[in-house]
């Protein structure tokens, strides 16, 4: 990482941040060297006739390519570009650069999701084979990351993820029970596997992300220490478990407002956070430590946010960072819908029949969660959730969701005039405000155009992070905030809600007052028409550009029936008729590269094209522009 970087970096540290990251490094360059082992003797590898058998397969996927977890596994490897990280020091390997790949590829590899499918095969087949592929890859693992060598070691969230992946699968394979009947696994377990929990405990408990990264690493570190002392007896179990029940008491707080809604703003990440804290909150209540009613309280808020953001098909509107991050997956892979899968699991959890949709499903997940007892909650539930037919406003959030259901139809439109994101460095926000979302019929046609990227391709992040990526207004060609890096952003914008009524919101952001510039939008949904009025104001003493996308998704196909009128159709939806102000000049572009333009990635690692309408304008002074936007 640059110099550059560092001094932006350190100009987001209070003088207390400073000390501590003082001490980090104290730790992590000189405490944690000390503890590197010069012999690194590996541990037999079991025998496994699953990896022996060349006939049997399974193609687990990792983002966009796929490992094959009935083989052994390269756990350095990025699948992404074939490069290799190094088995060096893990807080010497750069991970920000493209020299070794992407560590993202790596680690969601090591997080060994798949670890608990296996498990769950066994479990339901009491097939040896898969078993013996558990301890082969425990086993595997180890020798290839002893303690602190390697990427692998390099970030706390990995650790704690694979702590609390590795407690279902003990949880599943009824691990306690083969430490007494099964001689293999417990020479298994005390030499390998339990060596392993004890290291991953121990680490996490001593790399806290506390300041201005305590963001969702924090809640993490707090989440997998704490199922760890509620599944293990692991060193001072007892005054680790208070310490990390008192971090997610604090965090949970901290980190969500009270109307809910998480302040990282960063949508995809909510069913990535939320499973941190229910699940803690599960562990708890069965190992009797239950966590309080405060805790309880918000964490059931988080949930009723949840129900509000997701369209009638369990879409979300994507703003901020997506990197499509899941902490427990027992299924084999694929694009999961976790946000569906949770609000089952809320409704089971808090026994609220308001959580529960008429087609949501009981899947593989929430039985592992909660077992046969919780299924039967579940299923006495009567459904009076859904897509109520009336907005929902979270204004203290600045979150507004307009929405008009009935009829087997819905609209949907998400208008975000939040924070750009959460403590300092807003690490997972984009620059998006005043930018809006819509569903119809439950599927996505005005979009946010996603992530793709975090640490490699650089150019690429920076635009997926802009604004103009967004459905919002750029003036003079600069963000409303300032990137100083791939997850660091200076200056933040704020914003500013003016009137909120029944059917119309209005706000204003502080992002380009540094230009002279005032930009406030007002969203107003005419409920009859079944028609959105969007006015765009902006106030300055001299001249400026402007610049004015919508996003549409991959699918949808657009035609100009008159000058500046253009109807969209989005495969079983109804179709969008979209008005853009006379005064404004526009073009449809579509996958454009210099600069880049009309982009859209629904899952991390992904990119296509999709259409822009782009309109744009040199203005003088005060200027406004309306745009209608009907749904047909």
């Amino acid at each position: 990482m640059s110099l550059a970087w560092y001094i932006q970096r350190i100009k987001t540290f209070s003088p207390e941040e400073i000390l501590f990251r003082v001490g980090q490094r104290f730790r992590t360059h000189v405490l944690d060297k000390r503890l590197l082992k010069n012999d690194t003797a590996s541990v037999a590898l079991p025998s496994c006739a699953m990896v022996a058998d060349e006939n049997q397969h399974l193609e687990y996927p990792i983002f966009e390519k796929s490992v094959d977890i009935f083989k052994s596994i390269d756990w350095h490897l990025d699948l992404s570009s074939g490069r290799r990280f190094p088995k060096s020091f893990a807080h010497k390997i750069n991970i920000r650069s493209d020299e070794f790949g992407s560590a993202k590829h790596v680690w969601e590899v090591n997080r060994q999701l798949f670890l608990v499918h296996i498990a769950k095969l066994y479990s339901e087949s009491l097939d040896r084979r898969f078993l013996e592929l558990m301890m082969y890859h425990l086993t595997s693992w180890k020798n290839e990351n002893p303690y602190l060598l390697g990427v692998n070691w390099y970030s706390n969230i990995e650790v704690n993820i694979r702590l609390i992946n590795w407690a279902y699968c003990w949880k599943l394979l009824d691990a306690e029970t083969l430490l007494k009947t099964d001689q293999e696994f417990a020479k298994f377990a005390r030499e390998v596997w339990l060596p392993l929990v004890f290291e991953h405990a121990e680490y996490s408990y001593k790399h806290p992300s506390l300041y201005s990264s305590a963001n969702n690493h924090l809640i993490s570190e707090y989440a997998g220490l704490f199922i760890a002392t509620c599944c293990w007896d692991v060193p001072q179990r007892e005054k680790r478990r208070a310490y990390a029940k008192a971090g997610l008491e604090r965090e949970i707080l901290l980190q969500n407002s009270p109307d809910g809604v998480n302040r990282e703003e960063a949508a995809e990440y909510i069913q990535f956070i939320d499973d941190f804290f229910l699940l803690a909150a599960v562990a708890g209540d069965a190992a009797g430590c239950p966590f309080s009613n405060a805790y309880k309280e918000r964490m059931h808020q988080m949930g009723r946010y949840l129900n509000a953001m997701l369209d009638v098909n369990y879409n979300y509107p994507m703003y901020g960072d997506g990197d499509d991050g899941f902490l427990l997956r027992p299924d084999a892979g694929g694009h999961f819908n976790n946000f569906r899968s949770l609000l089952t699991a809320f409704a089971t959890y808090f026994n609220d029949s308001t959580l529960k949709r008429s087609d949501a499903l009981w899947d593989d997940k929430n039985q592992l969660i909660f077992g046969n007892q919780g299924k039967a909650t579940f299923d006495a539930l009567e459904p009076c959730g859904g897509n109520p037919d009336k907005n929902v406003f979270f204004t203290e959030s600045g979150h507004y969701i307009f929405r008009k259901a009935g009829a087997g139809k819905e609209t949907f439109l998400h208008f975000d005039a939040a924070p750009l994101g959460f403590l300092s460095i807003a690490a997972h926000g984009h620059a998006d405000a005043l930018s809006f979302i819509l569903h119809v019929d439950g599927l996505p046609v005005m979009v946010d155009s996603g992530t793709f990227t975090y640490h490699t391709h650089k150019e690429w992040r920076k635009y997926f992070m802009g604004t103009i990526a967004h459905n919002t207004v750029r003036v003079n060609g600069v963000n409303q905030s300032t990137q100083a890096g791939p997850t660091m952003w200076l200056n933040h914008f704020k914003c500013n809600v003016h009137q909120v009524e029944k059917e119309s919101v209005s706000a204003s952001h502080s992002g380009y007052d540094k230009l002279g510039v005032n930009h406030s939008r007002q969203v107003t949904f005419n409920r009859e028409q079944d028609e959105f009025v969007i006015k765009d104001f902006l106030k300055g003493s001299v001249g400026f550009s402007v610049e004015i996308p919508f996003h549409f998704h991959p699918d949808a196909e657009i035609h100009e029936v008159s000058k500046g009128t253009f109807e969209v159709s989005v495969p079983g939806a109804r179709k969008v008729q979209v008005c853009t102000d006379p005064a404004l000049d526009y073009r449809v572009a579509t996958g454009e590269e210099n600069p880049m333009l009309g982009w859209y990635s629904d899952h991390f690692g992904e990119k296509v094209p999709c259409k822009v309408i782009y309109a744009s304008k040199e203005c003088k002074g005060t200027s406004s522009f309306e745009t209608k936007i009907k749904i047909l």
